[in-house]
Formats: structure tokens, C-alpha cells, sequence
């Protein structure tokens, strides 16, 4: 646990990160009162910071994921920040976990949900617009890039998760069962259905993972 400082509050509230507990808070920036999600705003900021906390010390990172998700882009910045750190990042999603944020959660050496929060995984929604040729050439890309990078990063932590290895699947079986599931529309996940699927580790409260300190080594 550590000291009761007032420098902790100041921390989390001014910069949304605190060197001494290791500990970074995924802000997003409401537009006119309302929750946008992610975007290059939030990206940079949580980027900095954990690059920041990196270069302190290798021992464990806790980051609070609270996030309706957001731009494709900036997520996978924040993707990428987290799997190319030296240090092994705790996230704990609080609420929900839903489209893009329920990728960042992938990326995170631990993965752990509150008990009364839930996953919702998707294909995503497409906002581009423009002129037809451009319009055509980034729904090809979105298909054949984005969705399947997608699956790739779902499937090869979903293939480790009771399900799938109950089936016997691979990665590759794993992706090819996503895909199908998900042309069902957008996939609602309870906690507890979010880790036999292979989405999460385990829920905050339980044996493993009874409290927040537990889950990190300080």
C-alpha cells in the first residue's frame, strides 16, 4: 500500500499517473458534455506516461482502463505502447470493456475485470467518407488490414482460454470461430464469460485476484 500523500491525489487528478505507485488512469476527453472515447488526446497522454513510469523502474504497471472504446488508430497506439514496454502491465477494466478498449485490453500481461462490469466485442463501425475511389480503397484496407489484425490479436489470447482449449482449438480454429460469431452482431461477454472465452484473466474479488494491491508486485 502506499504512503497516504497528498502528492498521489495531485498526481492522478493533474497528470492521470503517479511514478511512486505505478499506477496510470486512461482518461478520455468529453466532447460538449459527452464521451467520445479515445483519441489522439488520450493516446498521447497515456503514451508519455507510460513511458515515463518504463524508464523509472521495471516493476509493475497498473493501469485503469475506464473506456467505451474510440478512434481505431489511437487505440492501436496505446496497443502498441503497452506491448513494447519492459515492464509487465496489469490493466483492470472498470464498467465496461467494449469495441477498440476491449483490444487494449489485449494488450496487458494481465487482464483482470471488475465483478460488475462486461466485454463487448465487435467489427467496429466505419466513418470514413470522401471521394468514391478513396472511400472504396480504405473499406478494402479495413477489411483486409484492421478486421484481420483484430481477429489476430483476440485469437491469440482467446486461444489460451478454457473454451477453446476444452475444443482442442489453435490460434488459427480460435480466429475462424470469432469471425463466425461475430457476423452476429456486437458480442455481449458477463465477466465470468469474458474469462472462459479467453478475454480477461479473472474478476477483481476473487481467489487469485482478491484485491488491487495483490495483482501487482510492488
Amino acid at each position: 500500500m502506499p504512503p497516504r500523500n497528498t502528492h498521489y491525489l495531485h498526481d492522478f487528478h493533474e497528470y492521470g499517473a503517479n511514478l511512486h505507485s505505478r499506477e496510470i488512469f486512461l482518461e478520455n476527453h468529453p466532447e460538449n458534455g459527452e464521451n467520445s472515447g479515445i483519441d489522439y488526446r488520450t493516446a498521447n497522454s497515456f503514451i508519455k506516461n507510460l513511458r515515463s513510469l518504463d524508464l523509472t523502474s521495471n516493476k509493475d504497471i497498473l493501469v485503469h482502463l475506464y473506456s467505451i472504446g474510440g478512434e481505431w488508430n489511437d487505440c492501436m497506439a496505446m496497443f502498441d505502447a503497452v506491448k513494447s514496454c519492459s515492464s509487465n502491465v496489469v490493466m483492470v477494466s472498470y464498467a465496461q470493456a467494449e469495441s477498440s478498449s476491449s483490444i487494449i485490453l489485449q494488450s496487458a500481461t494481465t487482464r483482470v475485470l471488475m465483478p460488475r462490469s462486461y466485454v463487448m466485442v465487435h467489427y467496429g463501425s466505419s466513418g470514413y467518407s470522401g471521394e468514391y475511389n478513396n472511400v472504396h480503397n480504405w473499406s478494402d484496407f479495413e477489411k483486409k488490414y484492421v478486421t484481420e489484425m483484430m481477429m489476430d490479436i483476440y485469437s491469440e489470447r482467446c486461444c489460451k482460454g478454457k473454451f477453446f482449449k476444452e475444443k482442442g482449438y489453435d490460434q488459427t480454429q480460435t480466429k475462424k470461430y470469432l469471425y463466425k460469431k461475430l457476423k452476429d452482431g456486437d458480442w455481449y461477454l458477463t465477466p465470468e464469460d469474458a474469462v472462459y472465452y479467453g478475454f480477461a484473466d479473472g474478476i477483481l474479488g476473487s481467489t487469485k485476484y482478491y484485491s488491487l494491491d495483490s495483482i501487482i508486485s510492488r
